[in-house]
């Protein structure tokens, strides 16, 4: 069996000069080379690697091979030793070549799952969609990068791979605006952040946008409303002109001129147009009757003077004339008509993926498993322990009501966000300050600060340090250069011990204390609902 080493990170040795006084150069002869002097030395960097890092990351790449495969017992007993042979070079071949030891592990991916932050409020409902199936299947919902147990889930045991490894099938998203909530939304307006352009075919120029409001284009608004002919109107009753009478006849009226698109004057003949209008009147005269008879109907739009003039209808006559298109006769009655019965959604369809699983008390004994997931808006149903008798009624009764589910879900998740996006926002000493951050675990779910992200070989020593002594509870820790806090602390329920998980602090502020940084750590406990075994 070949065993190899990982190699440590370089780090360039500081090498001072040990001559003080100053020397001139001499200058090189014609031919010669100036000699290489020694190369440089390094330093390796020993929190670089860490021993508990590693350990974990080849554990959660055997619990992966054997959700994906089965374990070494179970194929060494259904498919022989070939087998095994071939589908552990075909998956670590893989798995070693995208191992990216310089980036360092993240504390967060060995502690457990991460729970959705209102996880309090959507398990209920979770729970109450549970109810509605046979007692054997399990439920769980997935929200990248965490998700919502139900209990039954809790209960069962899962291994943390199963959740990894139905992450990676949801798809990514589409663009980064699904991702923004109202809190982070809300802090970078605080902040001064600009957010970044959707449409990548926009200018960056500033002073172009400058100029625009609502993103509307600019435009001239250097207009004179008087070159407008709108004699009387617009003026709002500072001038002495009043409204035009359409009852004045063509004749004192003056045609202003029209000006064509090309600039030439178009003359307009107001006889020739008034003889026009009059052809085209309603006087319709009998062909048998020499004198005309005026056959003109009696049209309830128009009405004439004594001068002959037409003048066009009041407001009261258009609303009681019987033909008027305002007419309440006229208007269709949409109340006697039935109201349109909207369809029923459409049932959700479940697609089908196979895993290998284990029960808690035989972890060898894995069998393949057939697990059942809806996706929509990257929400993720997952319905797991169906048997073959209750299979069929358990995936009728899920595709009736996984819409109302998500719904419920992410009105829950709303709700939560603007009930507690007041009381989230950071004030100004915050915005100046780094804040700290945490993460708590229970050993199979993990609830954290707002972005935690943590590399810190000084929580990873402190992980050692409690594994070889089980009486060390807490480790306080501080670096040098940042002068910033660690703290690991174990044993968060009333019993201590193991009981009641562990929790992690980093603590990034100026001139903090060892008092203050215990005062944050109590806060923490006392504040988090993972304690004492609520999830």
């Amino acid at each position: 069996m070949a065993v190899k080493g990982i190699e440590l990170a370089k780090v360039p040795q500081v090498t001072s000069s040990k001559s003080k006084g100053k020397s001139k150069a001499k200058p090189l002869e014609k031919g010669t080379e100036k000699e290489k002097g020694p190369g440089p030395t390094y330093d390796y960097d020993d929190g670089s690697v860490n021993d508990v890092a590693i350990r974990a990351h080849v554990l959660r790449g055997y619990e992966r091979f054997k959700l994906t495969h089965g374990s070494f017992t179970s194929i060494l007993s259904t498919l022989g030793q070939q087998a095994l042979e071939l589908q552990l070079d075909r998956f670590f071949t893989v798995w070693a070549w995208s191992w990216n030891l310089e980036d360092g592990h993240e504390i967060c991916e060995q502690l457990g799952s991460p729970l959705h932050p209102s996880f309090s409020a959507l398990i209920p409902i979770l729970d109450d969609f549970c109810a509605l199936l046979s007692d054997e299947t399990v439920a769980v919902v997935l929200s990248p990068p965490t998700l919502v147990p139900s209990t039954r889930y809790t209960n069962a045991g899962y291994p943390p791979s199963l959740i990894d490894y139905l992450m990676s099938i949801i798809p990514p998203p589409t663009s980064t605006e699904d991702c923004i909530s109202p809190l982070s939304s809300s802090v970078d307006t605080i902040k001064g952040k600009v957010p970044a352009m959707s449409n990548p075919n926009q200018s960056g120029d500033l002073k172009k946008e400058a100029g625009n409001f609502l993103g509307m284009p600019a435009m001239n608004v250097n207009m004179d409303v008087r070159k407008w002919n709108w004699h009387g109107y617009l003026t709002f009753g500072r001038g002495s002109l009043s409204k035009p009478n359409i009852s004045h006849s063509l004749e004192n009226k003056q045609m202003p001129p029209f000006n064509s698109g090309d600039g030439e004057e178009v003359q307009v003949d107001a006889s020739a147009l008034e003889d026009a209008l009059s052809s085209g009147s309603r006087s319709i005269s009998t062909a048998s009757d020499g004198g005309g008879t005026d056959l003109t109907p009696s049209d309830p739009y128009l009405s004439n003077d004594t001068n002959g003039n037409v003048s066009p209808p009041k407001d009261d006559d258009l609303l009681l004339s019987p033909t008027s298109p305002l007419s309440p006769s006229l208007v269709p009655d949409t109340a006697e008509e039935p109201a349109a019965i909207p369809s029923p959604p459409p049932f959700s369809e479940f697609l089908t993926v196979g895993v290998h699983l284990a029960p808690p008390s035989n972890p060898t004994g894995t069998k393949r498993r057939r697990v059942h997931y809806h996706i929509r808006n990257r929400l993720m149903l997952v319905l797991l322990g169906m048997t073959e008798d209750n299979e069929t009624r358990d995936l009728k009764l899920a595709a009736k009501h996984t819409t109302r589910l998500l719904d419920d879900l992410e009105s829950a998740t709303d709700a939560a966000a603007h009930a507690s996006l007041f009381e989230s926002l950071p004030s100004a000493n915050k915005i100046l300050q780094p804040l700290d951050t945490h993460i708590v675990s229970t050993g199979q779910y993990t609830l954290s600060s707002p972005k935690f992200v943590s590399k810190s070989s000084h929580l990873y020593n402190a992980m050692a340090m409690q594994g070889i002594d089980p009486g060390i509870t807490e480790v306080f820790s501080r670096g040098q250069n940042p002068q910033h806090w660690h703290v690991a602390k174990r044993g968060l329920g009333s019993n201590g011990g193991d009981s009641g998980g562990e929790v992690y602090l980093e603590v990034f502020r100026k001139e903090t204390s060892l008092t203050d940084v215990d005062n944050v750590l109590a806060g923490i406990v006392r504040r988090s609902s993972l304690v004492d075994g609520s999830v």
